[in-house]
């Protein structure tokens, strides 16, 4: 099963990061290739609308106390399938800024691993590189 896990510093408090990225709604703020964002009901699950079409499904799993939550990917239009991420947002050990850490785990059967992982990196980057425009660097 392959796996990613992508992370960045910023010069920026884990409270002030985790109140952009923090609530599972929020992805079309920071992250440039989703348009737009509709939560069910409950809040639980959210469907993004990717930028140029297509839509992703996604369900909350679970929220950490310290900046963190677990979602699931229900429906893509990607070759990926059983994808569960993370997205958590920590301290740095000297006081000085966090660090975001944005990982998954999934299956690809119709794609070779490499190419698969190379596409979550990708997807992963895009958003942790507008962070960084975001905060500053």
């Amino acid at each position: 099963m392959p796996k990613v896990t992508l992370s960045t510093e910023l010069p920026a408090s884990a409270g002030s990061v985790w109140n952009l990225i923090g609530g599972f709604n929020v992805l079309p703020d920071w992250h440039p290739a989703i348009s737009k964002s509709e939560r069910s009901d409950d809040g639980s699950k959210r469907t993004l609308h990717v930028v140029g079409g297509g839509s992703i499904v996604e369900q909350l799993e679970t929220t950490g106390e310290r900046h963190t939550y677990h979602y699931s990917i229900l429906k893509n239009p990607l070759l990926m399938r059983n994808y569960q991420g993370a997205i958590a947002v920590k301290p740095n050990a000297d006081g000085n800024g966090c660090t975001i850490e944005w990982s998954g785990d999934f299956q690809a059967p119709d794609v070779p691993d490499n190419a698969a992982v190379r596409l979550i990196q990708g997807i992963y980057q895009v958003g942790l590189d507008n962070l960084n425009r975001i905060f500053g660097i």
